[in-house]
């Protein structure tokens, strides 16, 4: 009993040990672990926690400095004033992609959009946060960008900001879910709001530990779990959605993108703001050589986004035809390839036709 009480006291020592070691040595002085951006519940809004920096490492690929602003937002802006000026203000609504985390907001395609339109004469103001989702889309255009009275505001729509919005699966946005704006969908087609809950920050406490951060965010353990799982099970998701359940949930996309849509150009119009949604590519088909497939399950919410829109008079810019005929000249992937997320490359060829399309909508002349 004596001995077995010692080698476990031994074993758990050695454990403790190493774990400092690693904790306060190796991930302090020799690998530099990721950072990761807190958040708050602010003005009922989740958001990043205002004024702070740090830099996004993504294993050994790529790394990136980001900057939240006063109002939360990862920009080069530091403040987002509600004042008019003699620019032209542009605000753009998304979830990580637009946050911009991972390429660094230097590389994402608020900054850029901003300088390649002339700094002097625009201000494109980023409302990117990860895990965001349409519904949400909806809160924040609400919530928050109303109120610097931007005379265009463009949402990009990702293929799995649908199903999120209208289901109770909190862990699909992240720690911070259960913060999002969710709508529930009846049989019948009524919808009801289901309100944001304040985000409890105690689970912030663990990313004060350097291992949890390369283990779970340099190194995305979470997204390669999940990876070997679908492997195993056979089911490979398209662009983030699992196809097995796609048939069932499209006519609740539907429901969901006209709502979402219309309540949007409702007060658009009242205010005379011009509205752009962007849709992503269905990248896994274009990498498979294959320009578009009616059994593709993305590009039916692609093409569903542009009837919606259409209908509603919105613009629209469909992102699958930019993409690819650039992988057919340069055959070279949109994504980082440990996350994801859309690499300094998917963001210059994005932004490029968003440019084109901006232009054309606020009449700039070459």
């Amino acid at each position: 009993m004596k001995n077995w009480v010692q080698n476990s006291l031994l074993i758990f020592g050695s454990f403790a040990l190493t774990l400092f070691i690693i904790e306060y040595v190796i991930l302090q002085f020799f690998i530099p672990t990721t950072d990761v951006a807190r958040v708050e519940f602010k003005e009922g809004l989740i958001r990043y926690k205002h004024n702070q920096r740090g830099v996004t490492k993504l294993s050994n690929e790529f790394s990136a400095e980001f900057f939240i602003n006063q109002q939360g937002w990862n920009s080069h802006h530091k403040l987002y004033s509600t004042n008019k000026n003699d620019k032209t203000r542009i605000a753009i609504i998304g979830d990580s992609y637009i946050a911009g985390l991972e390429p660094g907001y230097k590389n994402a395609i608020p900054y850029l959009l901003e300088q390649k339109l002339g700094s002097n004469k625009y201000e494109v103001y980023n409302f990117g946060i990860g895990g965001a989702h349409l519904s949400q889309y909806l809160h924040m255009f609400n919530k928050e960008v109303l109120k610097y009275d931007p005379s265009l505001i463009i949402f990009l729509v990702i293929h799995n900001d649908f199903i999120p919005s209208y289901t109770r699966d909190l862990t699909a946005s992240g720690r911070y879910g259960g913060t999002f704006l969710t709508l529930s969908i009846s049989g019948d087609g009524n919808i009801v709001k289901i309100n944001p809950k304040p985000y409890n920050p105690k689970w912030d406490k663990l990313l004060d530990f350097r291992l949890i951060r390369f283990i779970f965010y340099q190194h995305k353990l979470r997204t390669r779990i999940s990876y070997i799982k679908n492997l195993v099970l056979n089911e490979q998701y398209e662009m983030n959605m699992k196809p097995s359940s796609f048939n069932d949930t499209l006519n609740r996309d539907k429901i969901l993108a006209d709502y979402v849509v219309s309540k949007i150009m409702n007060i658009a119009k009242k205010k005379g703001i011009k509205i752009l949604f962007v849709m992503n590519g269905d990248t896994q088909t274009i990498y498979k050589r294959t320009k578009s497939s009616k059994d593709s399950k993305p590009i039916k919410l692609n093409r569903m986004m542009r009837k919606i829109t259409k209908d509603n008079d919105a613009h629209f810019l469909d992102l699958q035809e930019i993409f690819y005929n650039d992988f057919k000249i340069n055959n070279k992937k949109f994504e980082f390839k440990t996350d994801g997320h859309w690499s300094p490359y998917g963001h210059s060829i994005a932004s490029e036709a968003l440019i084109k399309k901006t232009k054309e909508i606020l009449n700039i002349m070459e």
